[in-house]
């Protein structure tokens, strides 16, 4: 088994032994595995709720164990995502703060963030009471702008053009030192988590999210020699739009903003993560070569007509 850190993973008791059930109503397999998750619960002692518009969607008879996403998370001990990458972050969206811990049960492309599949969730469950499973602590990110509220993200949080056509000038400071000018279409501040999302179709670099970093990426810049930087999640990370005309910001493509610029945005390390459950044999490395196919030789890889 691989070795953990212990800043990082952890095992916790579910408690209370209530499950809240978040789902993506666009996958109707989602329905289908709604009933199995629920009879395995009972199974094994959990009560359990579903977020009243996956419940209604998916048909489910009894209307009782529906509640709203806030009452929801006012019983929960644990919540479960049923989806890909983006209703795990939606889900982490709607927890918050609340310190609930996510586990993702993944029914998309990728699954990211989640490491449990609809073959093995009625398996895993029963690890849920007796503790055979890891919490690994996702850093998310703030961003505050003048006028309105914060926005927290669990990947990254975007700046490009909101409708123009035109390119963005930005000015980028790092704990009130100004680390460069440029001109592009927008930049990107990724949690380490986040690294293997959008930045990383930009050239930026693979984090391991045990790293205490963000990374600045520029989307595709109007110049040769700014490229992804690596900096520390300690301090503050603050964006200036020079160009006039409008906006747009946007946490983990979920929730979006626009602003009139120039303006301003900082971005710092939130207050609280995310708690997202893993196996206990989890490896980061494993994730990346499984999902994202990372270090395959491919000299090696058999064709499609092999």
């Amino acid at each position: 088994m691989p070795k953990k850190n212990l800043q990082m993973s952890r095992v916790l008791k579910i408690d209370p032994p209530v499950v809240g059930i978040f789902g993506n109503i666009n996958k109707p397999e989602v329905f289908q595995l709604l009933g199995r998750i629920t009879d395995s619960l009972k199974d094994n002692g959990f009560d359990y709720f579903i977020e009243r518009v996956l419940g209604e969607a998916a048909g489910v008879k009894k209307k009782n164990k529906f509640a709203s996403p806030t009452n929801i998370l006012s019983k929960a001990g644990v919540v479960f995502s049923l989806g890909g990458d983006g209703t795990f972050l939606n889900t982490a969206q709607i927890v918050g703060d609340r310190n609930i811990p996510i586990l993702g049960v993944n029914m998309g492309r990728l699954g990211y963030f989640s490491e449990v599949g609809p073959e093995d969730i009625e398996k895993f469950i029963p690890n849920l009471r007796t503790g055979k499973y890891i919490i690994s602590d996702q850093v998310m990110l703030r961003s505050d702008i003048r006028s309105g509220k914060p926005l927290f993200a669990l990947n990254d949080i975007v700046v490009d053009k909101s409708s123009s056509i035109r390119m963005l000038e930005f000015e980028t400071f790092f704990n009130q030192e100004k680390i460069v000018r440029f001109i592009s279409d927008g930049i990107i501040i990724s949690t380490p988590s986040g690294s293997t999302a959008y930045s990383l179709s930009c050239n930026g670099p693979i984090v391991n999210p045990q790293s205490k970093v963000f990374v600045i990426t520029p989307i595709s810049p109007h110049t040769l020699n700014v490229r992804p930087i690596i900096v520390p999640d300690t301090e503050v990370i603050s964006i200036r739009i020079l160009t006039q005309g409008k906006a747009r910001i946007t946490s983990d493509g979920q929730k979006a903003i626009i602003v009139n610029s120039p303006s301003e945005i900082k971005i710092t390390k939130a207050p609280f993560t995310v708690k997202a459950i893993k196996k206990l044999n989890s490896s980061y490395f494993h994730t990346l070569k499984k999902k994202l196919h990372w270090g395959e030789d491919i000299r090696h890889s058999k064709s499609p007509d092999q």
